[in-house]
C-alpha cells in the first residue's frame, strides 16, 4: 500500500530543518518494513523565507508543491493531497517530530475497507500526553471534542490534522478541507464530522508517534483577538454546515445566547467571529443542499461520550477553546 506524508507549511524553513530529518528516518524504516518507499510531499503555502530553493539543496529527495500567495492549511493541504501518488495520506504539521515506529502500524489499519482514518497519539516536547483519541458530546448547541482518551485502540469523534492518517480517494471525494474555513481551525473536526456522517469510521492508534510544539506556525500568523475570532467563526460554521435541522435550531438558540453572555463579558472575539459566519451564509446553504443527499448518520449517533474500556482520558492542550 503506497504511503505519501503531506506536510504543509508556511515560512517554516527552520521547523522543516528540525523536523524533517525524523520524517525521512521513518520512511526508511517504512520501506524496510514495508517494502514501499513513501514519497515527501512538502506544500509550500506563500512562504517568503526561501524555503522551495532550501528544499531543493537541503532534502534532493523530497518533493515541494508551491502557492505563490498564502492561503492557509485547508488549503495548503489540498495542494499536497492533489500532488500525492499514495493511496494513504499521512498528514504532518511542520512542527511534528515522527518518532521511530510512528507509521508501521498505521498501515494495516486500512485493512478495513470502511476505514476512513486513523489519529496518532502525540506528546508534549517534554514527553507528557498531548493528543490521543477525540471523545465527542453535542452540549449546551455546541459540540465539544476536549478530551482525549489514551491507552487502548478505539473510535475517535476526530482526526487531528497535525497528525493523522487517512486515505487519500476519500480525502478528495469529499471535497478535502472546505476552504470556506481557511486559513486554519476546526478543518479537521469538520472532514472527520462528513466522513462520519457519510458512514466513514475513524479509529485511534495509542501507539508513540508524534512529538508536537503547538501551533509554532500559527502563533506568527495573525494577533491573539483575530485568531479567537477566525475559531469561533469556524466553528459557527462546523455546525451550520453540518447538524441536521433539528439540532441546527436547537444550536442556534445557544449560539446568539452566546451572543448575549460574551457581551456582558465583554469578549467580543465571538461576536466578530459571529458576523464573519453569518457572511458566508449563502455558501452554507450551498454546502447543505449538496451534501444532505450523502448523510447516512443521525447526528447523534456521531457522539464518542466514553472511552473504550481500560482507556485513560484527560483534557489535552486542543487547538480552540471550548464553548462558553
Amino acid at each position: 500500500m503506497e504511503l505519501s506524508i503531506v506536510i504543509p507549511t508556511w515560512n517554516g524553513r527552520g521547523l522543516l530543518a528540525r523536523y524533517l530529518p525524523s520524517v525521512l528516518a521513518e520512511c526508511d524504516r517504512v520501506a524496510a518494513a514495508h517494502g514501499c518507499v513513501p514519497e515527501v510531499i512538502i506544500s509550500d503555502d506563500g512562504s517568503t523565507d526561501g524555503t522551495a530553493a532550501w528544499l531543493v539543496a537541503a532534502f534532493p529527495t523530497v518533493r515541494c508543491v508551491s502557492s505563490p500567495i498564502n492561503q492557509g492549511f485547508g488549503p495548503a493541504v489540498n495542494t499536497g493531497v492533489a500532488a500525492a501518488h499514495g493511496a494513504i495520506i499521512a498528514l504532518l504539521n511542520n512542527d511534528a517530530e515522527l518518532l521511530p515506529g510512528a507509521l508501521g502500524p498505521a498501515l494495516p489499519a486500512f485493512a478495513n475497507p470502511e476505514l476512513f482514518g486513523v489519529t496518532l497519539r502525540a506528546e508534549a516536547p517534554d514527553g507528557a500526553f498531548a493528543t490521543g483519541g477525540k471523545l465527542g458530546r453535542f452540549r449546551r448547541g455546541f459540540w465539544e471534542a476536549w478530551r482525549n482518551y489514551d491507552g487502548t485502540a478505539g473510535p475517535s469523534f476526530a482526526l487531528v490534522g497535525g497528525f493523522c492518517a487517512f486515505r487519500r480517494d476519500a480525502f478528495l471525494a469529499l471535497g478535502g478541507f472546505d476552504p470556506l474555513l481557511a486559513p486554519y481551525y476546526w478543518e479537521d473536526l469538520d472532514l472527520s464530522y462528513r466522513a462520519r456522517k457519510r458512514g466513514a469510521e475513524i479509529r485511534y492508534l495509542p501507539h508513540p508517534a508524534v512529538r508536537h510544539e503547538v501551533s509554532a506556525t500559527i502563533r506568527r500568523h495573525r494577533p491573539a483577538f483575530a485568531r479567537r475570532a477566525i475559531i469561533h467563526r469556524n466553528r459557527l460554521l462546523f455546525h451550520w454546515k453540518n447538524l441536521d435541522p433539528a439540532r441546527l435550531c436547537w444550536h442556534l438558540l445557544w449560539a446568539h445566547l452566546v451572543l448575549v453572555q460574551l457581551a456582558l463579558k465583554g469578549d467580543f472575539a465571538y461576536h466578530a467571529g459571529y458576523a464573519q459566519a453569518l457572511a458566508r451564509w449563502a455558501a452554507v446553504r450551498r454546502f447543505r443542499r449538496s451534501e444532505r443527499p450523502c448523510w447516512r448518520r443521525s447526528d447523534a449517533s456521531l457522539a464518542v461520550t466514553a472511552p473504550p474500556a481500560a482507556a485513560s482520558t484527560a483534557r489535552a492542550s486542543v487547538s480552540a477553546p471550548a464553548p462558553p
